[in-house]
């Protein structure tokens, strides 16, 4: 779907997946693509913005052994050198880097920097700097490796959070959405200088993200979530005027505009 910042759904079009986990679009020859990371299909395909299928990454597109798994959490591209970034978070705990040609260029485990990925949800790449650097949400060791795009590790932040799963910028600022249950926003030197929304209080709940009724079985928790306050950001997204918009893994989805005063 298609909305307007204020939220009205412009247009809607099927695209070719099954789960649309991880969504990315990228300006590729002076028009706009969908990156869909599908963690049911096991692929990631990318569209044009009527849903036509233009490529699509499948598992043996990726050098893994016939043991490993593979269920791929989300993409990026670099727009200096049009080169994709993929995660297999709820897979082999591993990154991929393609070529625009979708050649497959480089693996990385995480060793090459803090240590193993454990459940990496999100890959985005920040262009805030001269240089593109590649963030991974390194989510169940509550931290981020940053990476040079030839795939040597330039440096971690772990200081002050918790299950980091995604990622946006604007102007000088980045975005990050933790699962548990909240929104910080760092400086460009990855310095946290405020924290939005915490709801961590909503994750000692019996069935978060959900609740459970009289018979334990889970049901939403849209009643149970003050307004200002956040239960789970699974996705995040911010414009120019540094407007942030989240969505959260629940029953029922919830959507919040996070209005820049």
């Amino acid at each position: 779907m298609l909305l307007s910042p204020d939220g009205k759904v412009l247009r809607e079009f099927a695209v070719p997946c099954n789960n649309t986990h991880g969504l990315t679009w990228a300006a590729e020859d002076d028009r706009g693509v969908i990156w869909i990371t599908d963690n049911v299909e096991q692929q990631v395909v990318k569209t044009d913005l009527e849903g036509n299928l233009l490529a699509r990454l499948t598992r043996a597109d990726f050098p893994l052994g016939k043991d490993e798994l593979f269920c791929p959490t989300a993409t990026a591209v670099d727009p200096a050198s049009g080169e994709l970034w993929v995660t297999d978070g709820y897979g082999s705990n591993t990154v991929h880097c393609f070529t625009p040609e979708l050649k497959h260029k480089l693996q990385l485990t995480g060793e090459e920097g803090l240590g193993a990925f454990k459940e990496h949800h999100w890959i985005f790449v920040d262009h805030r700097k001269e240089q593109s650097r590649i963030y991974v949400a390194d989510r169940r060791n509550d931290r981020i490796q940053v990476f040079n795009p030839d795939g040597s590790f330039s440096h971690g932040i772990e200081e002050g959070l918790h299950t980091p799963s995604v990622f946006d910028t604007f102007g000088d600022y980045l975005v990050i959405g933790e699962l548990e249950a909240r929104i910080h926003i760092l400086d460009r030197d990855d310095r946290i200088v405020a924290t939005l929304g915490d709801g961590r209080r909503h994750v000692e709940k019996p069935g978060w993200p959900n609740r459970l009724d009289e018979n334990g079985s889970p049901v939403s928790p849209l009643d149970d979530i003050p307004v200002g306050e956040l239960n789970s950001p699974h996705g995040v997204c911010a414009d120019e005027e540094g407007n942030i918009y989240v969505s959260e893994w629940l029953l029922g989805d919830r959507f919040t505009k996070l209005a820049r005063e």
